[in-house]
């Protein structure tokens, strides 16, 4: 059964394009806070400002908290990059110091941590750093958060997250971001069936205070083909133009509750999964029935349209209130 009546944040990831932008303006109003993917880190402990203006002038004008990213680019190759920042103690607080004149300089309510690659033998410091970014922020009534990839158990050995220690980043940390997709890369499946999504928020819930938690749910597709290492990502409504162009019947697969479809271009084979609003929807349920303050949705500008409608109105029967009508408390 829906619990009713408690504070829910309806957040979303961002990158700078036009698909985003457009449905920042269109939508933007619906969101509680924008997590744009805008500072990335150097070798020094800099920031490089990735920002975008009119994005900034948009969320401005509607009273959008900016709640931006710190990362490390996303990519296998910045993984030593992360890994020297980390460990050195220097270099580590140089940074700390550089979020928060950051923050301060955009007069941004706070920041998501989102490293990825992170060495698992860099467990240890990854919660160093998020302790030293807390003991800098939250005296300044600063947001601190960290998009953490999904966990089913803790393993510290995982390639992928064993540097994420559910329990020790909550303990420094006012949200976490849970991130439940991405089940599927480099083998064909679901972006994340349902089943994936309740493993990885049973095992949230049982370490992580159920008030801080944010689970991170997806808004794309991808297109495996036999010819390719990595699939292509798809947004929502290339997923679909995409099935049409090569007449593929597109079915829902009840037991991950997502959709997908098969078809054949120039003799290679190709499997296409993506979210739709039936597959959104089951997830948001599953969220608001748990208990859970918010999502964080990856991200603005793919998604299914017919979301706006629905998923609000579901919130709506839940007291959620739009950013501009109660902008989120985000004081300490």
């Amino acid at each position: 059964m829906i619990q009713q009546g408690y504070p829910f944040e309806n957040n979303w990831y961002y990158v700078t394009e036009p698909r985003a932008i457009a449905s920042l303006i269109n939508n933007g109003v619906k969101i509680n806070a924008l997590i744009p993917f805008w500072f990335g880190v150097t070798e020094q402990a800099d920031l490089i400002d990735q920002s975008d203006t009119n994005t900034l002038s948009i969320t401005r004008q509607i009273g959008l908290p900016v709640i931006p990213i710190v990362h490390n680019f996303a990519s296998p190759e910045y993984g030593p990059l992360i890994h020297r920042l980390l460990t050195n103690q220097y270099l580590r607080r140089s940074l700390v110091l550089n979020i928060y004149n950051m923050l301060i300089s955009y007069g941004f309510p706070g920041v998501n941590i989102d490293f990825e690659f992170v060495p698992p033998g860099d467990r240890q410091f990854m919660t160093t750093f998020m302790t030293e970014l807390s003991q800098v922020l939250k005296p300044a009534g600063l947001l601190v958060t960290i998009s953490v990839p999904p966990e089913l158990r803790d393993d510290p050995a995982h390639p992928f997250s064993g540097a994420f220690s559910y329990p020790d980043l909550a303990q420094n940390s006012d949200q976490i971001y849970v991130l439940a997709y991405d089940e599927h890369v480099s083998q064909p499946g679901p972006i994340a069936s349902i089943g994936f999504v309740r493993q990885v928020l049973s095992y949230a819930l049982s370490v992580i205070p159920r008030e801080k938690i944010r689970l991170g749910m997806a808004v794309y597709g991808r297109d495996w083909s036999e010819n390719t290492i990595l699939p292509m990502e798809l947004s929502f409504n290339e997923a679909v133009n995409r099935a049409a162009q090569f007449g593929a019947t597109i079915r829902f697969d009840e037991e991950a509750q997502e959709p997908t479809y098969t078809y054949t271009e120039n003799g290679t084979r190709h499997i296409v999964w993506f979210e739709n609003i039936k597959s959104f929807m089951t997830k948001i349920h599953l969220v608001l029935q748990s208990g859970i303050p918010g999502i964080g949705v990856w991200r603005l500008g793919l998604e299914d349209v017919r979301i706006w409608d629905l998923v609000i109105k579901a919130l709506l029967r839940h007291n959620y209130t739009p950013a501009t009508a109660c902008p989120p408390n985000i004081s300490k």
